[in-house]
């Protein structure tokens, strides 16, 4: 198996620990490939627990020190995770002519009609399972992103699998094939999962019914461990992860390159 991880975080998001070359060290050790260093993106008003827009060029200088540091061992790639909105249009456009990568981790909706922003983390009416559906299938045609990260949060609080919850998984999958664009099978639910909740019978994510559903589909699919810890990049959730995606028959790719 090749390893690689295209989905990391680091001190400047203000909720993970450990910097760049904290994560390059641990990638080189584990045998990876290649090695995604993703941190959130600095977002106009909305998370504060964000990087800040003024350490954006630091945060870049210090994956390209380690590029040229390490680029013989390993591949290294710039990238950020973000929210989506069509107002930020010519935001991601500047973005990604310093990116090597950009992906969606679409943790706030709106519903049509309204500029209230909702929060995926809350939702507990079916109708807003199907306004996470369609906005996210709003982000996937605006070709903004190169991979989706946790296309199944919409039911991290919900939990009730409905028709509405199948119908947003259908939408969201029919968006990602024809786009061609990855969808990605998320380790960090697996590690809050038994963290938070040892005694659960299933995970926070990857929500098995939403990729029994994807696996219907023709799409590509990444393994991301999202940690916020440099010492978790390749532990026991992971390799859960990995297992998860295996017994569903899905098609995994090692790179988005």
């Amino acid at each position: 198996m090749n390893k690689t991880n295209f989905h990391t975080h680091n001190y400047r998001c203000e909720h993970a620990i450990g910097n760049v070359e904290d994560y390059v060290k641990v990638a080189i050790n584990e045998g990876y490939s290649e090695l995604g260093i993703s941190d959130h993106s600095p977002v106009p008003d909305y998370y504060q627990d964000r990087m800040k827009i003024e350490e954006l060029g630091e945060y870049l200088l210090e994956i390209e020190e380690a590029q040229k540091k390490y680029g013989d061992k390993i591949k290294i790639y710039k990238s950020l995770e973000i929210e989506y909105f069509p107002e930020w249009k010519e935001y991601y456009k500047e973005l990604k002519e310093k990116l090597d990568y950009l992906i969606l981790g679409l943790h706030a909706f709106r519903i049509e009609g309204e500029s209230k922003i909702y929060n995926a983390w809350n939702i507990k009416e079916e109708s807003h399972v199907l306004a996470y559906g369609k906005y996210m299938v709003e982000a996937i045609e605006s070709g903004n992103f190169d991979y989706i990260a946790h296309p199944d949060l919409y039911m991290v609080n919900y939990r009730n699998w409905t028709e509405s919850c199948v119908e947003a998984a259908h939408m969201i999958c029919k968006a990602a094939e024809k786009h061609d664009v990855p969808l990605e099978v998320n380790a960090n639910g697996i590690r809050k999962t038994l963290v938070r909740h040892p005694d659960w019978d299933r995970y926070m994510y990857p929500y098995k019914e939403f990729w029994e559903i994807a696996a219907q589909y023709n799409i590509r699919t990444i393994i991301g461990s999202d940690t916020h810890d440099f010492m978790e990049m390749e532990d026991k959730p992971m390799e859960l992860a990995r297992e998860f995606a295996k017994e569903l028959g899905l098609n995994v790719i090692e790179s988005i390159f």
